[in-house]
């Protein structure tokens, strides 16, 4: 999937790392300096805090060796010309701006070629990400939708770092749960007076609501009717024929079901894991390493966790079926077998820490070389909803959820109340009905992944349906009001924008004329929002290495979020088509790098860009 045409030559940041290490190790170091964007474009574009990394151990001032150390990079620069400018800033940080010159360079190759720089230490390497995880027989709620959204969103991002990814999905299709829905849905069928087949013709989300109310009911009914609903789960895993065909039927409702999801939010799963396929596997590698990794406590199996400082789980229980944790044995094999991976990063919530902390160290223990340092566990924040029926955003009151009580918020349900908020955000004219509904869903889907991405995976996410609609604050709907308003613009210039089909691999732009720094050096003086908005467009590649090798597509959010600001500032203080010559170039090529920019950026965080809003 990943056809992106990689420059094998260093980055920037990676030869001022390389040249750096260089001068520490000369200075007295040995280790591998940090180089950062800093925050502030008036630091530069590059920081490094080597010198002070560098004084405890020489026990010299941090400012005087980093006085050494831009002495001897404004050397090397002397041949590169990379940098126009390298300073001292207390307490010892030193600052590189890039040169206009380079600038300039960058800023065309950008907006003429279709390839993006990017060499992490993730490069090459084989990554499964395993995300969505909606238990079958039952309606996804937005709970499930931010594993969904931050697992794509990190696959696009490692493929365009180079990594070849593997997209895994995993589902519990047995078990309890699914027990008390079958128990459910067939009691809620008796008492209506039908049979499953009089529901054939219902709709994927019918059937699913359907499901879910079956669950629900299962939940009611279970302390009173506990033997009936535990017999329909011991003939589940022993497959019995008297309750296959319904299970068969329901689970596959399930399946079409979350398949629309996964079409609508722009994903698909090279495989689907099912816990009713690994469960036999699972048990018998407990079964195996019982006596050596794991020990038979009153007629169940267990891991003893305190042996490692972690938690003792029960892997088999006294009625010999493998719980949730031992079925996470076959799967991790399975997985390996269906992708011999370097890394498996499971994209799953907080409150599974525990679990996973043991479940990991297991593995790790039964089989080092597969699995040591191999399994990750990307802890995820909650979703809280603000309460929609309080009417009072402001006061950040949070509607509580429960699948067991079916107080839900689905993502049927979300869609639909941030699509209702879309439409008066569409004032392009010359659109069609067809195409208004086409952009009114990818506006939605937009604004729902952004307020989702933009905070770090492991804090909580307040969803607030008004915000994330916005055109004015920080929210999906504004960049990509910010892109349609750069393709405006370039096909108001005759500089046409991109038709074909753009991945998030990289986009092609028709080439607007080259910009030639050295006439517009000696006829120009650059005003601040140019350079503004230069200095940051030659960060784009750098970011999405950032956000990869940190596994944090809120990375990537804040940046483009920063952009757009940084466009619209020079699209209001700056005329455009009006200026001629190389001033008209310039300003036209530094629109179209701000668009190709925002859509990639975009596209990395599974978001649509329209080109008409």
């Amino acid at each position: 999937m990943n056809k992106l045409m990689k420059n094998k030559d260093m980055s920037v940041r990676e030869r001022l790392i390389a040249e750096l290490q260089v001068i520490v190790k000369k200075l007295g170091g040995d280790f591998v300096p940090v180089v950062e964007f800093p925050a502030d474009l008036g630091h530069g574009d590059y920081t490094t805090n080597a010198a002070m990394a560098l004084s405890g151990r020489l026990k010299r001032s941090s400012i005087a060796i980093a006085e050494e150390i831009a002495e001897k990079s404004k050397i090397k620069n002397q041949k590169s010309k990379i940098f126009e400018k390298i300073e001292v800033v207390k307490p010892g940080f030193v600052n590189f701006w890039l040169s206009q010159d380079f600038l300039y360079t960058e800023l065309n190759r950008l907006t003429h070629y279709d390839t993006l720089n990017i060499i992490s230490d993730l490069t090459d390497k084989r990554i499964i990400v395993e995300y969505g995880h909606p238990n079958t027989h039952k309606e996804i709620h937005i709970g499930h939708m931010r594993t969904l959204i931050t697992g794509e969103a990190l696959a696009r991002i490692f493929e365009a770092a180079g990594v070849r990814v593997f997209r895994a999905n995993y589902q519990g299709d047995i078990g309890p749960h699914v027990a008390k829905a079958l128990y459910g849905i067939s009691r809620i069928l008796e008492e209506k007076g039908l049979v499953i087949a009089d529901l054939r013709n219902w709709t994927d989300r019918e059937k699913a609501h359907f499901l879910g109310a079956g669950y629900v009911r299962g939940n009611k009914d279970y302390e009173e009717h506990k033997e009936k609903i535990d017999e329909i789960n011991k003939r589940l895993y022993e497959k019995d024929d008297s309750i296959m065909p319904l299970y068969e039927k329901t689970r596959q409702w399930s399946l079409d079901y979350y398949d629309d999801f996964y079409k609508r939010f722009y994903t698909k799963f090279d495989k689907l894991f099912f816990e009713s396929e690994v469960a036999e596997r699972g048990k018998k590698i407990v079964e195996e390493n019982t006596g050596k990794v794991f020990v038979k406590d009153n007629g169940a199996i267990i891991f003893p966790g305190e042996k490692y400082g972690l938690h003792t789980r029960v892997f088999i229980t006294q009625g010999n079926n493998p719980t949730y944790e031992g079925k996470e044995m076959g799967l991790a094999y399975e997985q390996y077998a269906a992708f011999p991976f370097d890394k498996n990063i499971h994209v799953v919530a907080n409150e599974q820490k525990g679990y996973f902390e043991v479940v990991i160290k297991t593995l790790e223990v039964i089989d080092p070389e597969k699995f040591k340092g191999r399994e990750h566990h990307l802890s995820m924040g909650m979703v809280q909803m603000l309460d929609p029926s309080s009417h009072k955003a402001s006061t950040g009151q949070v509607r509580k959820m429960s699948s067991r009580t079916g107080d839900i918020l689905t993502v049927d349900w979300l869609i639909d109340e941030v699509r209702s908020r879309v439409n008066d955000l569409i004032t392009e004219q010359k659109i069609s009905a067809e195409e208004v509904d086409r952009v009114t869903e990818q506006i939605a889907i937009g604004a729902i992944k952004y307020s989702v991405l933009r905070v770090a995976t492991s804090q909580n996410v307040a969803f607030d349906i008004e915000k994330s609609v916005s055109l004015t604050g920080n929210s999906g709907p504004y960049l990509q009001y910010t892109y349609a308003r750069t393709q405006s613009v370039l096909r108001k210039s005759k500089v046409k924008s991109q038709k074909s089909k753009v991945s998030h691999k990289g986009t092609r732009f028709n080439e607007p004329s080259q910009v030639k720094s050295q006439k517009l050096q000696n006829d120009y003086q650059l005003r601040e929002e140019e350079v503004a908005l230069l200095r940051l467009l030659v960060r784009f590649e750098g970011v999405v290495r950032e956000a990869a090798e940190k596994y944090a597509p809120n990375i990537i959010c804040n940046y483009l979020y920063i952009l757009a600001q940084a466009f619209n500032l020079f699209y209001q203080k700056l005329p455009i088509l009006k200026e001629t010559g190389a001033v008209r170039d310039l300003r036209l090529a530094l629109t179209a790098g701000s668009g190709k920019v925002l859509r990639s950026g975009l596209e990395l965080l599974g978001i649509k860009a329209p080109e008409r809003m």
